[in-house]
């Protein structure tokens, strides 16, 4: 359905925009699917692999905060076209590795690059449909669940074809490097916090957009309700292995749970995308949390494997909607400076909430420690609902 558009918008700046999620999960999904292969290319052990994923997430735990206060004072084209360059980089020289040494050269650059690749489609994307943020940011979701899933789907095509895997790779990569360039030709409008600071000193309105940030009554409550969503989001870490080890769910079976919880998804992001224009942002949260606080639990507490799977439906359809209302939410709360919100917001992600859930795993075990993070989660969204 169409959405009224920002004027200061063109439809080829929108679709790049709305490129940044897509391509990001193409990109950061074909190594991951890959990896097995990649292991046995280079004669990687186990603590190389995880090496490999720690230091994506090092990098970024130091880039995106900078980033994002650079969103609101920086030209947004150098920002998500390099993102986009060094994306691509980076995935061609995983294609091109012979070593670990390069290979982590090159997840370290995936780390640099993949924030301001996404982060800064995100709030371009929102920027571009003010009047509804929240439905255009759903429809980018929607792009990153078809990039997701067309990762594998190129892996098992690449193979079935006979064709080399370190091909697929540069070849992506390389496609990657023509959307930098298509970013880079094309620009986008600056953050309109930008346009009205006048000769303000770098510095200056840098500390200025944080303290608008945190002195907002409507961004802190939105990453409240952000964080503790991660909360709620971080016992799924540990969810094949729940599967398997407490559901008694083989290696197969998993993987169709996965699948068809990727076919829920995309089905709740569309119907989420019409039951916007007939509900109001607090009705629908109100009733997605009140589904999530009854389902998650039966899902996490009744037998069997069939009851797994047939709870699985409800509970993604509902579960699928936080996250696109809540981010796009966050991002407009406080106008113009959606880039200090980005890197606040970056800073709670430094909070390491999978291995302390992991610990508490550890110590008092898989089913009781998703119950542990599932209440005080779904307790405080749903304070966090009642005052939207």
């Amino acid at each position: 359905m169409h959405l009224p558009r920002n004027p200061r918008f063109s439809l080829r700046q929108i679709i790049l925009a709305y490129g940044g999620r897509f391509s990001d999960e193409l990109l950061s999904g074909l190594p991951d699917v890959l990896m097995p292969t990649i292991q046995r290319a280079l004669g990687l052990n186990l603590a190389q692999i995880a090496l490999l994923r720690q230091v994506v997430e090092w990098v970024s735990q130091v880039i995106d905060p900078v980033h994002g206060l650079l969103l609101d004072v920086w030209d947004r084209r150098w920002l998500m076209g390099l993102g986009a360059a060094g994306a691509g980089l980076s995935i061609l020289l995983i294609g091109l590795a012979p070593t670990f040494g390069l290979l982590l050269l090159a997840y370290a650059l995936y780390g640099a690059a993949g924030g301001p690749l996404t982060h800064t489609g995100d709030v371009l994307v929102v920027e571009a449909y003010p009047t509804a943020p929240d439905r255009a940011y759903t429809r980018s979701v929607l792009f990153d669940t078809i990039g997701a899933a067309l990762a594998p789907l190129l892996v098992a095509l690449v193979f079935w074809l006979g064709l080399d895997w370190r091909w697929l790779l540069v070849g992506i990569g390389g496609c990657a490097l023509v959307y930098a360039v298509l970013i880079l030709r094309t620009g986008f409008p600056p953050s309109p916090h930008t346009e009205s600071a006048g000769e303000s000193l770098l510095w200056q309105t840098l500390r200025g957009n944080v303290r608008e940030v945190l002195a907002s009554p409507e961004a802190r409550r939105w990453l409240i309700f952000l964080f503790f969503f991660e909360l709620l989001e971080t016992p799924f870490v540990l969810k094949t292995v729940w599967l398997a080890q407490e559901v008694g769910m083989s290696q197969a079976l998993v993987g169709v749970y996965v699948a068809a919880q990727m076919g829920v998804g995309v089905v709740s992001l569309l119907v989420l995308d019409r039951w916007r224009t007939r509900a109001e942002t607090g009705h629908v949260l109100r009733v997605v949390t009140g589904a999530v606080a009854v389902l998650f639990p039966l899902w996490l507490l009744v037998p069997g494997i069939a009851s797994r799977f047939v709870l699985m439906i409800p509970l993604t359809f509902f579960f699928a909607m936080f996250w696109p209302i809540s981010k796009a939410r966050l991002l407009t709360a406080a106008p113009g400076r959606a880039g200090a919100v980005t890197a606040v917001s970056s800073l709670l992600g430094l909070i390491p909430l999978p291995l302390l859930f992991g610990l508490l795993a550890q110590s008092i075990g898989l089913t009781a420690a998703m119950l542990a993070a599932f209440l005080p989660a779904v307790a405080v969204m749903g304070w966090v609902v009642q005052k939207t």
